[in-house]
């Protein structure tokens, strides 16, 4: 009886294990979705209630949703390397964010998805934002690649005169191809490439998003026949955000009805895998790179650059119709390396023979029963560092601290009782708001040593990035308009038209801040000082006879006050915003105030301008043309404000 038992104990076994093989013997059609700067509450499935997506709802009905998916890095360029290598950035020396006017970029010897797969008889593509190094020897197509078609860095940056044109470029704007080639170079203007040409400058923006989609679906149809890859990495839901002229104005905010074109292109996608017959021959894998700059983390905390969960934790749905179940929630800690060692043995590829950091995490998404996470531990170096262990997240540092701070900025004002650590439980809190750390010292001890102890290996075995090859007469590839590159703000100098680094001003998180200016004019119109954007900052401006002074803390949150400019031609200014208080005083005249709802929360991202806000406007009711007055003189005063 026994000898029974077992024998039809081993034979569902093997008819178990063989099922499960067959499940994955034919390789799979890979597409993988990698959404800018798309928050964790921007889709239904997470709960979003403002943009909708009923595409990706539906792609997480008909597949299975990672609740506990984690990214490389909290900002662009760290997490693709991440994603495409399966290693962590900083093992490869790869910069968190790259620049046109960086000098390297992801090193050809790394093996990336599509070297693997490109070596396992797939076609390979990608289509849309690179960010991995824009020049040889680390474009796409050195990268595995067969063809690529996209903005190969961040859409708010600039044309490097370093990229190749083709023969037969487009040139947009009233440009000249003479102007292009004589270094022009603007903000939030960027090229579009086929391969390793430059084809179109600068793109339309506003149709980027509808030209991936194209562009992916007429790939689909072409190898339909033949196992391919594509690697759709959106340039959407970035700043400057843009939507094409069918998708605009349908929510009544942009960061929405951005989302919503990123949805219908999932759409379009998946309606093509149908048509085509190849939709259960393929796996889609749909993420984004980190958390929300614009647009919702929530319930997480923070937002993108931070590595609190709103930073790093992402949407994350695959669809694999009858191979992954319908449905289904994985729970288990997961993340972006997983994806290249996962696709190795769904697709007959072969491993890295150097180091990686990711695992297989087929029986998760398989949903085999009692399958956990490969990750006792997942760590992340990024910033000041994170550690998550099952339900625990760990951070080995204090809270309302990062861990680095600008030159010569003041040490943060810190709660001195406040634990030396940070743990949460992110089951039972996931907003990260009640810190453990004092009551679980034990767990301490152990995320700590393995924080240490991960960090002390990356050290040890870090590799090479690529050089860029530029040629030797190269033209600058240097911001084009900002006036210091970090250096503190000489006021005495400062005039208009003048852009400089938003790290040339005094860290203001917190922090009183005074403009002070003295400015002539008659029917004053324009921005006079602007430093920040839609995410956060302050802008002085004149409109319809009056002086404005717009203080804007959060995405969501703004405040203004004004008062009228009066019939002079002459006028010393100033505008302050103390802790719930703003206030503008013209000449001798009495203040006037009205109150805010705090001073900011981050540091602007980007750059301070004089005479016009160059930049994503922090007031959208702001004037976009130049300041028609004279700048005499300006200033910005940052801290205590009683003797300024």
């Amino acid at each position: 009886m026994l000898r029974t038992t077992l024998l039809t104990f081993l034979l569902l076994y093997v008819s178990a294990t063989a099922l499960a093989e067959q499940a994955t013997a034919e390789p799979p059609n890979v597409i993988l979705i990698f959404i800018d700067d798309m928050g964790f509450g921007d889709v239904g499935f997470n709960g979003a209630t403002g943009p909708e997506t009923p595409n990706l709802d539906r792609m997480a009905e008909e597949g299975m949703r990672f609740h506990d998916f984690y990214v490389g890095c909290a900002v662009c360029s760290g997490s693709r390397t991440a994603l495409l290598t399966g290693a962590h950035y900083q093992r490869l020396n790869m910069n968190a964010v790259l620049f046109p006017n960086s000098k390297n970029g992801l090193h050809p010897d790394e093996v990336t998805i599509a070297d693997m797969l490109l070596e396992a008889g797939y076609s390979t593509t990608c289509i849309g934002k690179w960010h991995l190094g824009h020049l040889p020897p680390c474009l796409p197509t050195y990268q595995g690649f067969q063809s690529y078609y996209g903005i190969p860095y961040s859409n708010d940056m600039w044309l490097d005169p370093d990229n190749k044109l083709a023969k037969d470029i487009v040139i947009r704007e009233g440009l000249t191809l003479e102007e292009v080639q004589a270094e022009h170079r603007s903000r939030n203007r960027v090229p579009l490439m086929r391969n390793e040409e430059v084809i179109e400058y600068p793109i339309d923006q506003s149709t980027v998003t509808k030209r991936y989609t194209e562009v992916a679906i007429k790939f689909i149809k072409a190898k339909k026949d033949e196992p391919f890859f594509i690697y759709l990495p959106h340039t959407m839901v970035h700043l400057p955000l843009a939507v094409s002229d069918a998708l605009k104005n349908r929510t009544g905010k942009l960061i929405w009805d951005a989302i919503e074109e990123v949805d219908w292109s999932v759409g379009e996608i998946l309606s093509t895998l149908k048509e085509t017959g190849i939709d259960e021959k393929t796996l889609v894998i749909f993420t984004s790179d980190n958390g929300a700059a614009v647009g919702s983390s929530l319930p997480l905390r923070a937002k993108k650059g931070s590595v609190y969960d709103g930073g790093i934790r992402e949407p994350t749905v695959m669809r694999w119709p009858s191979k992954i179940p319908a449905g289904k929630v994985c729970r288990e800690v997961t993340a972006s390396i997983d994806i290249l060692p996962t696709l190795a043995r769904l697709c007959g590829g072969k491993l890295p023979k150097r180091k990686i950091d990711g695992h297989d995490i087929w029986p998760l998404m398989s949903g085999q029963k009692d399958a956990k996470s490969p990750h006792e531990t997942y760590c992340l170096t990024h910033g000041p560092g994170t550690v998550r262990a099952g339900k625990w997240k760990y951070y080995p540092w204090r809270e309302g601290t990062t861990g680095r701070r600008r030159k010569n900025q003041p040490p943060p004002k810190v709660d001195p009782n406040a634990p030396k650590v940070q743990l949460y439980d992110t089951v039972a809190d996931i907003g990260e708001k009640n810190n453990l750390a004092v009551s679980h010292p034990d767990i301490v001890a152990k995320l700590q040593a393995a924080w240490e102890a991960h960090n002390a290996e990356l050290k040890a075995n870090k590799r090479p990035t690529a050089q860029l090859i530029r040629p030797s007469n190269a033209a600058s590839a240097n911001h084009p308009d900002v006036k210091s590159s970090g250096k503190p703000i000489d006021w005495t100098k400062a005039k208009t038209g003048d852009i400089y680094q938003s790290q040339s001003v005094e860290n203001v998180v917190g922090q009183p801040i005074a403009i002070s200016c003295s400015v002539e004019g008659k029917k004053l119109n324009g921005v006079i000082l602007a430093h920040g954007g839609l995410v956060t900052g302050y802008s002085l401006y004149a409109k319809g006879g009056k002086l404005i002074f717009a203080f804007r803390r959060t995405n969501k949150d703004i405040d203004r006050i004004e008062t009228r400019l009066g019939k002079v031609t002459t006028f010393t200014i100033k505008a302050t915003a103390e802790k719930n208080q703003l206030s503008i005083q013209i000449n001798d005249e009495q203040p006037v105030t009205a109150t805010s709802k705090g001073l900011l929360l981050k540091h602007p991202a980007e750059a301070l301008s004089i005479g016009k806000d160059s930049q994503m406007s922090v007031d959208n009711q702001a004037p976009t043309q130049q300041f028609n007055g004279k700048i005499r003189s300006i200033a910005v005063e940052v801290g205590e404000l009683e003797n300024k």
